[in-house]
């Protein structure tokens, strides 16, 4: 069985994206690979000025939300490099979460493992967006690992962890 490179970690700040945080680390530990943490937020990637939708679109309005992913992100690779990683990257990105997660971002660098929790919306989120780690699953040109359990493989009861209903 041939070892992983380059492993993806999917963060969107849910728990279970750092439930797939913990496991990408140690996947990355066991593989000696490079870890990259990548949290995008959900939006045009550019402003546009389409008649179709909401028209122009500042990009500061993602600012703070970047901002605050990107601390989220500074965390979570100190936490990895304290874990014995020793090639940790992290980027924010903004646009569909589904198309850089799945596809985009691992062929344009090489991501021969992908770690995404396994939901991170509650079930009408889920109905409304579609289920970013069912599209990854289906579309992603490497392994993909969908994690449902704790650092100790304990099953979490994703109902009592996930976002609150609507």
């Amino acid at each position: 069985m041939s070892s992983y490179k380059n492993i993806l970690v999917g963060i969107d700040g849910s728990k279970q994206s750092e439930m797939a945080l913990d496991k990408g680390i140690i996947a990355a530990m066991q593989n000696d690979a490079k870890l990259i943490l990548l949290s995008v937020v959900n939006g045009e990637r550019y402003p546009n000025t389409s008649t179709v939708g909401y028209g122009f679109i500042d990009r500061s309005v993602y600012d703070t939300a970047v901002n605050e992913m990107k601390k989220k992100l500074v965390e979570f690779k100190e936490k990895a490099e304290s874990a014995g990683v020793k090639d940790v990257e992290t980027e924010v990105k903004i646009g569909n979460a589904k198309l850089e997660l799945g596809t985009d971002y691992p062929k344009a660098h090489d991501v021969d493992l992908i770690v995404v929790g396994a939901t991170g919306l509650n079930v009408i989120g889920r109905m409304i967006v579609g289920s970013t780690s069912t599209y990854i699953i289906r579309e992603a040109p490497c392994d993909v690992m969908v994690v449902k359990t704790d650092s100790d493989n304990k099953e979490v009861d994703l109902q009592r962890t996930t976002y609150p209903e609507i």
